[in-house]
């Protein structure tokens, strides 16, 4: 039976340019095509699972699967991720929402920094967008350390600030490299007490992560590892049994009337 907590699992689709930071020279259609075949996967789990998300989505890579994202968006709520992954203006707050609006026919109301950089509240709001859920309040190795973010949805200057889900007090992280790296029940125990002490758990990962490696490009061991086939049998299982404990929703859903 279903208990009284709720679910807000996300995915940034998104074109596939991490090997490009590590030194591959990947062409833009190389990276679409990956992309779309890891959104395709990802729209079939979900479709299985009959559960909704919220996609974060770059409007360049909307542009390029437009009909897969136009029959995603009568099912989940579509949110921006910036114009393109690999660079980011002022600019593109704006302009990402509206290309996603033209595409879908939908109303874009959630912000994504590509890479989960640092955003002002001021401009994400002036762009239209009535949350942002940029930050991940944990310590990364070479990408940030949000540790002193609160760990909970806030207001902050009239916009509100979804953070991804961490474990309380040690922070353990629950995205993408806790589903690929922690023991099983230590997965499902973080995961249990989050939702016991939040009365929500916030969950992101990528479509292309779904996909199996490919071994010729280069990437983190920690990127490499336990993703694939692995990872999306891994994330059914526990969304399963998340679903007799929770109920998923858009993430549009915790905002203020």
């Amino acid at each position: 039976m279903t208990g009284s907590g709720r679910i807000y699992l996300s995915f940034d689709v998104e074109e596939f340019d991490l090997p490009n930071e590590f030194g591959a020279d990947l062409p833009l259609q190389r990276q679409l095509e990956i992309g779309q075949r890891g959104f395709e996967t990802t729209l079939a789990l979900l479709d299985r699972l009959e559960i909704t998300a919220t996609l974060f989505t770059t409007s360049r890579f909307g542009a390029h699967a437009s009909r897969l994202l136009k029959t995603a968006s009568e099912t989940h709520e579509i949110a921006s991720h910036g114009v393109r992954h690999d660079t980011f203006s002022k600019g593109d707050f704006a302009r990402s929402r509206t290309e996603l609006m033209d595409l879908t026919g939908t109303k874009i109301t959630g912000f994504r920094m590509p890479r989960l950089q640092p955003i002002s509240p001021e401009e994400v709001r002036r762009a239209g967008y009535t949350y942002d859920s940029s930050e991940n309040p944990i310590r990364l190795p070479g990408r940030y350390d949000n540790r002193h973010l609160p760990r909970t949805p806030r207001m902050e200057e009239g916009l509100l600030r979804v953070p991804i889900s961490t474990t309380p007090r040690l922070r353990i992280p629950l995205f993408w490299l806790g589903f690929r790296h922690l023991p099983r029940p230590a997965l499902r125990a973080c995961l249990d007490r989050t939702l016991a002490t939040d009365g929500r758990v916030v969950l992101f990962f990528h479509p292309w992560e779904l996909l199996k490696p490919d071994r010729g490009l280069p990437m983190p061991a920690v990127v490499r590892r336990g993703g694939g086939p692995r990872l999306e049998r891994r994330l059914e299982t526990e969304l399963k049994r998340l679903k007799d404990r929770a109920e998923f929703a858009r993430m549009n859903e915790l905002v203020p009337e």
